[in-house]
């Protein structure tokens, strides 16, 4: 996910009704909000039956519902009834809020936000490789090439998209992580192709080095190191599998200092080398790497 997308807003007005029922593209789109002026109020809004969800990829936005106010760091979404009571906005102490958004109408997008609500989920954690973020950026990229040609088609990417995030959150309430480890794994997932390591996945939850390395062993059953290392193996396993990338590319490209550490480490876990699980055609999963 590239911080330099240009930005665009795309806006659909379809007239078929079946679409309509089950689920419908109204606008998506992809800003860079650099004003204190963008203020955004549940009370302003006219449309009905209409739900935004929005991602932010960098920067830091915020979010008052109730009387609640949340901080949108990177990889934190949001999903609101469109007429609810509600103010997102620029905080001043933010120099920029970079997003991904998509307003949907239907009731199967009604039955994910009632779902999401009664879980109490008002701010969800995403990775930029969780589904629903990525079938967002396909729809982004549909858009932007004028793709998205009719009623119909729209409908099925619409359905698609909420059907993940309706999946992705229902996972989450099975788990159960500590808001603290949840916001440490999302930093990992989103920087793991960084020099960082468990001081900054500390520095993500919250904690002391040595209160955060205990507590995520805890909850995770891993330590942060083995967990960093792990989604890096992942990453690069499929790399392997899909690219014809040089094994050195794909070392620094997940995160390694160099290839023959890459390669002493992957074969430790997975009992050979990166070239050999290239030529073997190994289908790429997490559980190659557990």
């Amino acid at each position: 996910m590239s911080p330099q997308q240009d930005n665009h807003v795309f806006a659909y007005r379809f007239n078929e009704k079946i679409t309509k029922e089950i689920a419908q593209i109204w606008s998506i789109g992809w800003e860079n909000q650099t004003s204190h002026l963008y203020n955004w109020k549940g009370s302003k809004r006219k449309e009905d039956s209409m739900y935004v969800f929005q991602y932010t990829i960098s920067g830091i936005g915020a979010i008052e519902l109730g009387d609640k106010e949340y901080k949108l760091t990177p990889g934190k979404a949001f999903l609101i009834d469109i007429a609810d009571e509600y103010r997102y906005y620029l905080p001043q102490h933010s120099t920029h809020w970079e997003f991904l958004f998509i307003t949907l109408y239907g009731e199967k997008v009604k039955d994910a936000w009632d779902y999401i609500q009664r879980e109490n989920q008002a701010i969800i954690s995403l990775s930029s490789e969780a589904a629903p973020i990525k079938q967002l950026l396909h729809m982004y990229q549909m858009a932007k090439e004028k793709n998205i040609k009719n009623a119909f088609q729209a409908s099925h990417l619409a359905y698609e998209f909420i059907m993940e995030l309706y999946q992705f959150t229902k996972q989450l309430t099975s788990v159960k992580l500590p808001e603290s480890i949840l916001n440490a794994t999302l930093f990992a997932q989103n920087h793991y192709q960084e020099a960082v390591g468990p001081d900054e996945m500390a520095d993500a939850a919250g904690l002391s080095r040595y209160h955060f390395t205990r507590m995520f062993k805890k909850s995770m059953g891993i330590t942060p190191i083995q967990y960093l290392t792990n989604l890096r193996l992942v990453k690069a396993a499929e790399l392997l599998y899909q690219t014809n990338q040089a094994i050195e590319e794909i070392a620094v490209e997940v995160g390694f200092a160099n290839a023959n550490y890459f390669t002493k480490v992957f074969r430790k876990v997975t009992g050979m080398t990166p070239g050999q699980f290239r030529k073997k055609r190994i289908s790429p999963s997490e559980d190659l790497f557990a």
